[in-house]
């Protein structure tokens, strides 16, 4: 089990941080997921210590962040530790990972928003809200909204020169007309284009094993920024919302350069190494044709932007800030 902060450490109320824990599923599948942004994985480059959710009535924590894979023994034990007086317990903040949860049919993530306006319950967004999820938020009147992004992990830098890979754009994930447009745009082109369908390497969204179904292939987590790596470009857009997907810290793991659409949520410093994106065929050649020099000092850049916007150290300090500042105003007054 991973050790929380410090309570000594900068970002608590009064000079004394706030010890988070992180609770997760006793039952979900967490190692079939496709990506480390579920359970303890979202929590590791955070340093807090994580927990199953059958634990969160033990107490010793200020703030509890619970994941959003829930399962059927999750939920009952949620509801038994919320219908408890508020004072008697700390405030929890369930974490929202995607703009169109509000809308989700499965019972068991409706009841993270059925949970809205409950004393001590709040929301840490991984995204910013937008779509559904905003619409969630403006009817709020006492919950509030904290922003949890994704981590920066240098741990899973790769370091290899852009002069040994092919110099092709690296295209993954899912072909949704209506979440991803942009991405959907440029598959199309690349299925008339011969030569897009050369420089554009397609690698197919392998599923999802997580919901009982078989894996179209094993190029996820490590192995997948593995793979981008073997590509001098790598293509980002943020779904409809244009919200910022891991994929845009992973670009930056593989030391790639970013091409496509920024995350609105992205600093200026991490858009500028973005060349003006108009899809158009022409305008990938003159990028992928760029000398290696200049190509290199952009993802360098980049990979720099994103370890400070994203700095665990950083994004630890502003949640507790928030969440702190939230909790004490959940607390009653003598």
């Amino acid at each position: 089990m991973l050790a929380g902060p410090p309570r000594d450490a900068p970002g608590g109320l009064g000079g004394i941080a706030l010890r988070v824990v992180y609770f997760h599923s006793d039952t979900h599948p967490y190692e079939k997921a496709i990506y480390p942004g579920v359970g303890p994985a979202f929590a590791r480059p955070l340093g807090w210590e994580t927990r199953p959710i059958s634990a969160i009535d033990d107490g010793n924590f200020d703030i509890g962040v619970v994941d959003n894979r829930l399962e059927d023994a999750d939920v009952a034990r949620l509801s038994h530790h919320l219908a408890s007086s508020a004072k008697d317990r700390a405030a929890i903040f369930f974490r929202v990972s995607d703009s169109d949860m509000p809308n989700s049919r499965n019972p068991n993530v409706r009841f993270i928003f059925d949970c809205g306006d409950r004393p001590g319950v709040h929301y840490a967004t991984t995204y910013d809200p937008e779509g559904p999820f905003l619409t969630f938020t403006r009817r709020l009147t006492t919950s509030r909204i904290v922003h949890l992004p994704f981590a920066y992990d240098e741990s899973r830098e790769l370091d290899i020169q852009l002069s040994s890979r092919s110099r092709r754009l690296f295209l993954s994930g899912s072909n949704s007309r209506a979440l991803y447009p942009v991405r959907y745009a440029l598959r199309r082109k690349r299925r008339w284009s011969p030569l897009l369908g050369y420089l554009v390497y397609d690698l197919k969204h392998p599923g999802y094993p997580e919901h009982g179904k078989p894996p179209l292939h094993d190029i996820t987590h490590d192995r997948f920024v593995d793979f981008a790596a073997r590509f001098t470009h790598f293509f980002l857009c943020g779904t409809r919302y244009n919200v910022e997907l891991m994929k845009y810290v992973e670009c930056a793991y593989a030391g790639s350069v970013p091409v496509g659409v920024p995350a609105t949520s992205l600093s200026a410093a991490a858009k500028r190494c973005f060349r003006p994106y108009a899809a158009r065929t022409l305008d990938l050649i003159s990028d992928l044709r760029q000398p290696t020099a200049a190509l290199e000092e952009r993802a360098a850049a980049y990979r720099q932007a994103m370890r400070d916007l994203r700095s665990p150290a950083r994004i630890v300090r502003d949640f507790i800030a928030q969440a702190g500042a939230v909790g004490t105003l959940d607390r009653p007054t003598a």
